[in-house]
């Protein structure tokens, strides 16, 4: 069985990001709203995928499966941690 979890991130101008992650496979992704792949990080441990949902993505997204819904919160400045 799949632990997969899938947000939406909502972005600034009206911009929704559709983020899925996944601890048992070691995976995060970042799709645009036409579906294409903006970021995939794989090889990743089930922690780093733990922290990242826990740190990043209750803070600024919403969840979209699951019975808890996680409400996003707006960002104090502009930094973006997804942008290396």
């Amino acid at each position: 069985m799949s632990n997969e979890t899938i947000w939406t991130w909502l972005r600034t101008k009206g911009k929704i990001f559709k983020v899925i992650s996944n601890p048992d496979r070691g995976t995060i992704e970042v799709l645009n709203e036409n579906g294409e792949t903006l970021i995939r990080k794989t090889n990743l441990s089930r922690r780093q995928v733990e922290l990242v949902e826990k740190y990043f993505l209750n803070s600024v997204a919403k969840k979209l499966n699951g019975s808890n819904e996680i409400h996003p919160r707006k960002p104090k400045d502009s930094f973006d941690p997804m942008v290396a």
